[in-house]
């Protein structure tokens, strides 16, 4: 089988806009979208950003799967400090992934030693959601720029709604504190076919592509361009997880804070918190300084739905810090302890069981002990609720339930198809 081989044969930059064109050989080929194709677009002229920092956010989004197929990426110029941290990185990924071997290898004709003396000290990805507002918050005496990413888009930018919330929300924001809107738009979502590569490395991932290794490069290699146009010191990208959470995520501080570039750097800010201690940080800082947000949860919707796991796990934790959800961008329902129940008995089969352990249990905990404070009294049957213990149950029930008819039908069909065949 030939190895795979990743060509970049061009980059064309147009004024806030920058397309990488590429060709493909060998295996690796089946894992990209026909077009060959990946763009970015700012809301800044990055023109005068140098080819060797400008080729990093390609790089970073297609080393990963050039390690797991031992393919070979060629480049014409990478910056030296990107180039010289790819190694770390690669390592990280081997320790989170041990049943995967990461090999490969990036050939670039000239690695360029760019730098620059920092004039901001900090810029910070922004989604509006509670880890970027947790940040903000611990992070905002630096005034930050924030840099709000949507990387959906197919071949070009066309209309999004949810989008178009995320950018007016971020713009409100930042008029509100006085500081600085970067807007990136951009493929890196989709010109990968993530369902072939899942389809081939899941399993021995055990999570899939997007999640477990390209979603946090992805975003941070789309700022490096920008942060070094405006000579940023630091880019802060808001933990997912934290300290005791063990799960499979690009976004961990073994690879954010190896990630370099001229004179820049990546801190993994706020690992330390749980998601309930970031709850409090956020809810406590809006309390006292009564100014109006909206905690952005939902991925890909204009506003929040109060119907996800996310949502409800959200609205709970505010409730455990004894406040009302409705503050905080949440229009949830009238009777909302009947519908969190609902959902439930719907879903707490679903939840993976490191999350029931590392966030549900700990919003029951914290409302146990913040009890006097909890607004909503008729959520005490949540205080006893055993997710684990509903968990198998409902699961039990399940199989039963759908289990067998599936299996009958399956059973039926074979039968039909035999006389089909025999007859």
């Amino acid at each position: 089988m030939l190895l795979g081989i990743i060509i970049l044969d061009e980059i064309v930059v147009n004024r806030n806009r920058v397309d990488y064109f590429f060709s493909a050989i060998g295996n690796i080929t089946k894992y990209f979208n026909p077009n060959h194709h990946m763009f970015l677009e700012y809301n800044h002229d990055i023109s005068d950003v140098p080819i060797s920092i400008l080729t990093i956010p390609f790089v970073a989004n297609v080393i990963p799967l050039v390690w797991m197929t031992d393919s070979t990426l060629n480049v014409d110029e990478l910056d030296r400090s990107f180039y010289e941290c790819l190694n770390k990185i690669r390592l990280a990924y081997q320790c989170m992934f041990p049943s995967v071997r990461f090999k490969g290898n990036l050939e670039v004709d000239y690695i360029v030693a760019n730098s620059y003396t920092p004039e901001v000290e900090a810029a910070s990805l922004f989604s509006g959601g509670l880890d970027a507002l947790t940040t903000f918050i611990r992070i905002k005496d630096k005034k930050p720029m924030l840099i709000t990413e949507y990387g959906w888009h197919q071949d070009d930018v066309q209309f999004s709604e949810v989008w178009d919330a995320d950018k007016k929300n971020a713009e409100s924001f930042a008029q509100l504190h006085g500081l600085t809107n970067i807007f990136i738009q951009s493929n890196y979502g989709t010109f990968i076919a993530d369902e072939r590569v899942d389809r081939d490395f899941s399993k021995s991932l055990g999570v899939s592509w997007w999640q477990g290794l390209h979603h946090g490069m992805a975003f941070l290699s789309a700022a490096m361009p920008i942060a070094f146009k405006f000579k940023v010191n630091c880019i802060y990208i808001a933990s997912s997880l934290h300290i005791g959470h063990i799960a499979k995520c690009s976004s961990d501080p073994t690879v954010d804070n190896e990630m370099k570039f001229a004179s820049g750097s990546v801190f993994h800010d706020a690992y330390e918190l749980t998601r309930q201690q970031k709850v409090k940080v956020v809810v406590d800082y809006y309390s006292v300084t009564k100014e109006p947000v909206s905690i952005r949860v939902c991925f890909k919707k204009e506003q929040n739905c109060c119907k996800c796991e996310k949502c409800i796990r959200t609205i709970l934790g505010i409730i455990a810090e004894g406040k009302n959800p409705q503050d905080f961008g949440f229009n949830t329902p009238e009777n909302l302890s009947q519908h969190v129940y609902e959902f439930l008995v719907e879903n707490v089969k679903y939840l993976p069981p490191d999350l029931i352990i590392m966030v549900w249990n700990l919003i029951k905990k914290r409302m146990a002990e913040n009890y006097d404070n909890v607004l909503y009294k008729d959520f005490d049957w949540f205080l006893h609720y055993d997710l684990a213990a509903e968990q198998r149950k409902s699961l039990l029930h399940y199989r039963v339930t759908k289990f067998f008819p599936i299996l009958k039908r399956k059973i039926s069909d074979r039968i039909h198809s035999y006389f089909a065949q025999n007859t």
